[in-house]
């Protein structure tokens, strides 16, 4: 009977050490992932407010030089063919560069940037936005939640038009954000307050584990 025993009581602390070495090892893993994420949405972020700015500069700079020709007869260094015969073309483009552009940076999603809070790990139970349709304010806030998801649970989307009641309460105030229960936004989303109610909220994890210990 102890010839059975013995080899279970030493290879139990050691099936322990085990699984805790691979949810650390996990844990590194899903951190990674998230800090590649985080970074990959800076970049292109990063990318469309050159691009944006790059056009409307170069909107400004056709216009100018069409202005100057206008005036002087002439621009004082070469330009293409079609510039001499067809100028209108440019113009079309001057303002091609200017509707791209404006669009490019008006469109870019809202991200944390390099900003990440002191803790890692999602805090929060729930979190709701509630919405209508044709809302660019309540567009605007979805974004800039998407770019806090490492540190928020999944968004809960409702639209208000579905629902009498929330037609009534929250008609002429959306986009309203609730996070676990109590109303924290109501219309332009505030991204320095959201940071700072990140910051000052500990992860989800440390408060499991520090109801386990208390129990």
């Amino acid at each position: 009977m102890m010839t059975v025993t013995r080899p279970i009581l030493y290879t139990y602390p050691a099936f322990i050490e085990t699984t805790a070495g691979d949810l650390r090892r996990h844990d590194v893993m899903n951190r990674q992932i998230t800090m590649d994420s985080s970074q990959h949405q800076h970049l292109h972020v990063r990318v469309q407010a050159f691009l944006g700015t790059a056009a409307l500069l170069l909107g400004v700079a056709l216009i100018c030089l069409g202005l100057t020709a206008e005036m002087s007869g002439g621009v004082p260094f070469f330009m293409p063919r079609s510039w001499y015969v067809n100028r209108s073309l440019w113009y079309f483009l001057a303002m091609a560069c200017f509707v791209g552009g404006g669009y490019l940076l008006k469109t870019q999603p809202m991200s944390s940037g390099h900003w990440e809070a002191r803790r890692p790990g999602i805090r929060f139970r729930r979190v709701v936005i509630y919405t209508r349709s044709n809302c660019e304010l309540c567009d605007d806030a979805k974004q800039m939640l998407d770019g806090y998801m490492n540190y928020l649970p999944a968004i809960q989307e409702i639209n208000i038009e579905t629902d009498q009641s929330l037609i009534e309460r929250y008609g002429t105030c959306v986009p309203v954000v609730e996070i676990d229960e109590k109303v924290r936004f109501r219309g332009r989303l505030n991204e320095i307050l959201l940071r700072r109610l990140i910051e000052g909220t500990p992860p989800l994890e440390s408060l499991i584990g520090r109801d386990a210990e208390s129990s």
